[in-house]
């Protein structure tokens, strides 16, 4: 299977100035595991602030590989 990474974008609690930001797997990941990626994804809110490169999910799916936040994002 091919790997690649993984973006998307994750909604956001407590900014009155944005509702998503956007996050990326920090290593290639095997297409396969997109489609469930996206469904945990898509359950998930996160709070201000954010900083690049924090991460917002540790090892998903117990594949290895953390999402993490590519755009900082104040209070």
């Amino acid at each position: 299977m091919k790997s690649e990474y993984y973006t998307s974008v994750i909604r956001i609690k407590g900014s009155e100035h944005h509702a998503m930001v956007p996050v990326k797997s920090d290593q290639p990941i095997d297409r396969s595991h997109f489609i469930e990626i996206s469904k945990v994804l898509s359950r998930i809110y996160v709070g201000v602030p954010l900083d690049r490169g924090d991460i917002i999910c540790s090892n998903i799916l117990n594949t290895g590989v953390n999402i993490i936040v590519t755009k900082s994002i104040e209070s």
